[in-house]
């Protein structure tokens, strides 16, 4: 899968963050997430580890997605079913739209619930609500489910020259 993404960070009394970019899913094991605007970065989720590349700092942090928190809605999408778990999914359908809601089972401080808006078949928002006073909303367009991305797409986006943090 692949699209084109617009990100809105609210957080209550602070103006908010608006990114542009895109992503490319190849589940169930891959997803980059370019962000072209307002400053680049391009995370890549691959096999349980995240790597989150500033190109203008010249470095790469990379970490097991398990110590990145703000990632659950992002492994819930690409399916992994030890993290769905730990959420409560309720579904609900209407004549043009389904959303498919997660529910923390737990008082986590981060992630709590995320809602996937699906329209025609295809995922039209992702709705992350982190606190009373945080959210992120993130509206896909130019949806294309099929796209055949080769397995080594995902080689050479991080330069190797990178500083390094683990």
């Amino acid at each position: 899968m692949s699209a084109s993404f617009v990100q809105t960070s609210y957080q209550k009394d602070i103006r908010n963050n608006v990114s542009e970019g895109y992503l490319l899913v190849k589940r169930p094991y891959q997803m980059l997430w370019h962000i072209e605007e307002p400053t680049e970065r391009i995370i890549i989720y691959e096999r349980g580890s995240i790597s989150i590349y500033d190109p203008d700092l010249n470095q790469v942090i990379k970490t097991n997605i398990d110590q990145y928190k703000d990632a659950n809605w992002l492994r819930i999408l690409m399916g992994e079913s030890e993290l769905i778990e730990n959420y409560e999914q309720k579904i609900d359908e209407f004549d043009s739209h389904t959303l498919v809601r997660y529910e923390s089972l737990y008082k986590a401080p981060i992630g709590n619930t995320f809602t996937i808006k699906i329209k025609e078949g295809l995922i039209e928002y992702i709705d992350i609500e982190q606190s009373d006073r945080e959210r992120i909303y993130i509206a896909l367009q130019d949806i294309d489910i099929n796209e055949k991305i080769d397995d080594q797409f995902f080689d050479g986006l991080i330069p190797n020259d990178v500083d390094v943090i683990e």
